[in-house]
């Protein structure tokens, strides 16, 4: 039985809209329509796979050099303490890696900051990917 597409492939697709901050042949990354801190976004295989530990090793491995490349355009773009890193497949039931750039003031209420942002425009997200392209090496 065909699984169905998850909301990220359609954007992966370009189906329905999505901001990108970068793509390759294997994963995208793309700024988090819901954010709980600024900068927030999501490393997403290509491959539409709901659970990390059935990826084949070379998008495993693929996405995780990319999520680190991702941090550190993060780290800079917005002078952070730490960029956290989440691995997801349950709400979306698609691997995605979630990177949140936390500030030094940020870290005593981290687990505030991860739940629960509000949706932001297109028009923030954009201007959001375009600050972390700059960083981008």
């Amino acid at each position: 039985m065909k699984q169905e597409q998850t909301i990220f492939t359609k954007i992966i697709n370009k189906e329905i809209p999505g901001v990108f901050i970068y793509e390759d042949d294997v994963c995208v990354v793309l700024m988090d329509k819901y954010p709980e801190v600024t900068g927030k976004c999501m490393v997403i295989p290509r491959k539409q796979e709901e659970y990390m530990f059935d990826l084949d090793d070379e998008t495993y491995q693929h996405i995780f050099n990319v999520a680190k490349k991702i941090a550190k355009a993060l780290d800079t773009t917005y002078e952070t303490d730490k960029t956290a890193l989440l691995v997801e497949g349950f709400e979306v039931p698609h691997v995605h890696i979630k990177l949140y750039p936390i500030k030094p003031e940020q870290v005593d209420n981290i687990n505030t900051l991860l739940h629960g942002g509000s949706e932001i425009s297109n028009e923030e997200a954009l201007a959001e990917a375009a600050k972390i392209k700059q960083h981008l090496k």
